[in-house]
């Protein structure tokens, strides 16, 4: 059994702090949830209602508890290689506010802001503790399925002229519903759940999430879900697992063989020349970028977009060349962490979303550090999972250095 770190051992832990922890997973829980049942603004942003719920649930209980009792929390995650690099994205993204062209300042901070309290949030609440991380994830999973069935109610029952399934709030897009959807059914794979009920109740769900990706018609999403899978017996063992992904590879050489119709009939989706546009505008301010939030237009065939639909294009037009190199040296760290530990839950989720993800990213949904969206449970999720576990691992190194050969430590995970 994984040994479980507990940020408020340190101290006797107060009832107050343990109210607020409890606060703080509510807030994480209302923040993924309420990215699919909440109002959008204009361009997908969350509404105001949302965004006020979340400052009061998570962002200021996260940072009050990251910094309470001598900030334990913060000067454990301070030595942290990851942690660090994360920290020197945000600041070099507030850095480039000043030569940022942004109506107001002021905003871009709370977002970031908010993205470093969602990260510590996540500590504070639950670390690398895999009985709070499963009670968690778990329910959420289960009521995003229970939105998805909605939709696919109303889907059949209305018909959109592009036959294609959409949510609301900020999954109003096929292509972030797709996303958020297909994350939430990869990360409930992972979760160990030995209730019978409550596995049938999990395998019902990803059941409704993968038929609500299949209506999306998203094909960066089949093919980062299907990548995910076959890849899943390289973390995942089990003949289950084997099976599945034999299966999916199947279905994707028939694929290859014989294509659907609806792979082919929209071509690239005006990627290739996004995606052209993007690299002009980055030869233009290749080292310092426009700066973190400045609005920006990439003209194509006629159209006016105003993001890149890439991840690294967007960072790189917006934070330069040293956002870039953060970015890729923050998702290396995630990708290796996971791998280093994926013989246990937290190892197993950062490997699922971060090849999901590291496909997604490339064609949609690139705004990183923005304020809540689904892009938040493609990078943030696991990244916050991965600073828990190097948490752990940091935690477990210094232990066994202090506990002497004659004398009694912890069980190793």
């Amino acid at each position: 059994m994984e040994n479980e770190i507990n940020p408020s051992n340190a101290w006797p832990p107060s009832e107050r702090y343990r109210l607020g922890r409890l606060l703080v997973g509510v807030g994480i829980a209302w923040m993924l949830l309420g990215l699919v049942v909440m109002p959008a603004g204009a361009s997908l942003n969350p509404g105001r209602i949302y965004q006020y719920s979340l400052t009061l649930l998570l962002y200021l209980p996260a940072l009050a508890l990251a910094f309470a009792g001598r900030a334990r929390v913060w000067r454990e995650l301070w030595p942290l290689p990851a942690f660090r690099v994360f920290l020197l994205l945000l600041a070099w993204a507030t850095l480039s506010l000043a030569w940022g062209h942004v109506a107001h300042p002021a905003e871009e901070v709370g977002r970031l802001l908010s993205v470093l309290a969602f990260v510590l949030g996540w500590q504070v609440y639950a670390a690398d503790e895999p009985r709070r991380i499963g009670a968690l994830l778990l329910p959420v999973g289960l009521l995003v399925a229970a939105c998805a069935l909605f939709y696919c109610v109303r889907f059949f029952m209305t018909s959109p002229e592009d036959d294609r399934i959409i949510g609301e709030g900020t999954i109003a897009t096929a292509n972030y519903a797709a996303a958020m959807m297909g994350a939430t059914a990869l990360y409930l794979s992972q979760l160990p759940v030995e209730d019978v009920r409550w596995s049938l109740g999990r395998y019902g769900a990803i059941v409704l999430l993968l038929v609500f990706v299949a209506l999306t018609q998203s094909r960066g999403v089949w093919l980062a879900i299907g990548l995910a899978f076959m890849l899943m017996p390289a973390w995942q063992p089990g003949r289950a697992f084997r099976w599945l992904a034999a299966g999916v590879a199947l279905i994707a050489l028939v694929m290859l063989v014989h294509p659907l119709s609806v792979l082919t009939e929209r071509g690239t989706s005006l990627r290739p020349e996004l995606f052209e546009q993007s690299m002009r505008l980055i030869a233009q301010h290749p080292l310092l970028g426009l700066g973190q939030g400045s609005p920006f237009s990439l003209p194509v065939n006629g159209v006016t977009y105003v993001h890149t639909h890439n991840l690294l294009t967007q960072v790189t037009v917006e934070l330069g060349l040293p956002g870039l190199l953060l970015t890729i040296a923050l998702w290396c760290m995630v990708a290796w962490q996971g791998w280093k530990s994926r013989a246990s839950l937290s190892g197993r989720l950062i490997l699922a979303l971060w090849v999901f993800a590291s496909v997604v990213l490339q064609f949609d949904m690139p705004q990183m550090l923005d304020s809540p969206r689904p892009a938040w449970l493609l990078v943030w999720l696991p990244f916050a999972l991965a600073v828990g576990r190097a948490w752990r691992e940091r935690e477990q190194h210094s232990r066994s250095i202090h506990v002497s050969p004659g004398q009694p430590g912890q069980d190793s995970p």
